[in-house]
């Protein structure tokens, strides 16, 4: 069992150091939850947050005004939407001192995180490691709220951000490592219990962007697609992870049809050197 860690931080290797020793560096500033360690069970850099022995760790991290009275449940109009389960309670945030002003907090399931600055949640965000359904807080907001809900995090906000010239942004926004192009064809989906429709938006050799008939999914889960013919792609089967989900406020049917990004775990070389072909054409 692993016990300690390399990180990465703006390009360089620190460490090794324990859990215990990372989380003392987390608190004094020295390194982020954005940065990376290297985990050997996977043979890949990982956020710090998604590190378990880290995150077991940082998951107890509150704020100093916590919210100390469970006041109700899951929303009325989100029962069906929720990635919580239903013995989540959503507490409510009371205010802070405004020296604590800028400090975001986050609330996935039962566990809250924080606190980070603006530019770590939309990082996080770019990352995947926090998604628009999850919820946000920080002083002067009466209560959580969704990520989606919040005009700071809106696209049109990141669509600011990134214009804005802002030099500090710079390691907040990064390029996709593989090419993604629109991509219109036909899916089946199944998670071996179930099957449903869907169809493809866009597509890399790494994953694809798609809408699914079913709005109960949630990141982290795998499903088994199989795409049909369609843009010069020959038909094939992928194991997925999914990775995003669009949040829609308000959606209490379970077959309505939501967009997901999925990466694809498993697929075969012909797959991928024809998805390849197809959108290095497209962006030509």
């Amino acid at each position: 069992m692993q016990t300690h860690y390399y990180i990465s931080k703006d390009d360089k290797d620190l460490g090794p150091w324990d859990p215990k020793e990372i989380v003392e560096r987390l608190n004094s500033g020295e390194i982020a939850v954005t940065d990376y360690a290297f985990d050997e069970s996977k043979q890949d850099w990982v956020l710090l947050l998604e590190c378990e022995p880290i995150n077991s760790l940082l998951k107890n991290k509150k704020p100093t005004k916590a919210p100390a009275k469970a006041k109700k449940g899951l929303a009325e109009d989100d029962e069906d939407m929720t990635p919580f389960n239903e013995k989540t309670v959503i507490a409510e945030a009371k205010a802070t001192p405004n020296n604590q002003s800028d400090e975001w907090f986050i609330l996935k399931w039962d566990n809250r995180y924080g606190p980070f600055t603006y530019p770590d949640i939309i990082k996080m965000l770019q990352e995947k490691s926090v998604f628009e359904f999850d919820y946000v807080w920080k002083a002067g907001m009466e209560s959580w709220a969704r990520v989606a809900e919040r005009e700071e995090f809106s696209p049109g906000a990141i669509k600011s951000l990134i214009l804005s010239g802002d030099s500090s942004t710079d390691d907040i926004f990064f390029r996709r490592r593989h090419m993604r192009t629109a991509y219109n064809g036909s899916i089946i989906v199944h998670d071996n219990s179930r099957v449903w429709k869907g169809e493809s938006l866009e597509m890399s050799e790494a994953g694809a962007g798609i809408v699914m008939n079913n709005a109960m999914l949630l990141p982290g889960q795998t499903v088994y697609l199989h795409f049909k013919p369609g843009d010069r792609v020959p038909p094939f089967n992928a194991v997925c992870e999914i990775v995003n989900k669009k949040y829609v406020k308000g959606v209490k049917d379970r077959g309505a049809s939501l967009n997901y990004g999925v990466k694809f775990v498993n697929i075969t070389q012909d797959a991928r050197k024809a998805i390849k072909n197809f959108t290095q054409k497209e962006v030509a």
